[in-house]
């Protein structure tokens, strides 16, 4: 219940991470344990995994399904500073982004291209429990001068790929070196 900078860095002297969890206009202040966030996450932070929040406090105990909307790291020491929480509602569906996890080695590459990777994680929608940890594409067909757009990813009709369709999520060009 406490807010402002004294009582956030008294929070985080004593192994919490300060978080808020929000939906449709409600917000909640939260303390988090640094240990628990870094069990349930081992060090990387991800926005695809739904989990249980327990909360108590003094008046009565919950526990709502939710993911991580955003978070604060500290530039230097990389730190958690603060979390977003966001509640999930069964039957509504969610946005958020999800990482694209690149498979194979590709076909270009052998023939002397160089395979650049645009796109590292796409934002979707889809039900709570549509939610992909990662995305894979399969890269090994790609030659020379091919690319993989995000229209082209196959991960189903329940999920709804908000990204751009045309943005280039890999492709490989050609390796020649240019003298000036």
């Amino acid at each position: 219940s406490d807010k402002g900078k004294n009582q956030t860095h008294r929070l985080r002297q004593n192994g919490f991470i300060p978080a808020v969890l929000y939906s449709h206009g409600e917000t909640e202040n939260l303390k988090i344990s640094k240990t628990e966030i870094f069990k349930l996450f081992k060090g990387h932070i991800s926005e695809s995994v739904i989990f249980d929040i327990n909360i108590s406090d003094k008046k009565n105990d919950s526990e709502h399904m939710a993911y991580v909307k955003d978070y604060q790291k500290h530039p230097v020491t990389e730190e958690i500073l603060h979390i977003d929480f966001f509640k999930v509602t069964k039957g509504e569906k969610i946005t958020t982004t999800v990482s694209l996890n690149i498979i194979g080695n590709a076909v270009g590459v052998k023939h002397g291209g160089i395979l650049e990777i645009a796109e590292r994680e796409i934002t979707i929608e889809c039900l709570p429990k549509d939610l992909p940890e990662s995305i894979d594409v399969e890269i090994t067909h790609l030659n020379v001068g091919d690319s993989i757009h995000a229209n082209e990813l196959n991960i189903g009709e329940e999920i709804k790929v908000l990204t751009n369709p045309d943005s280039v999520i890999v492709y490989d060009m050609e390796g020649k070196v240019t003298y000036l």
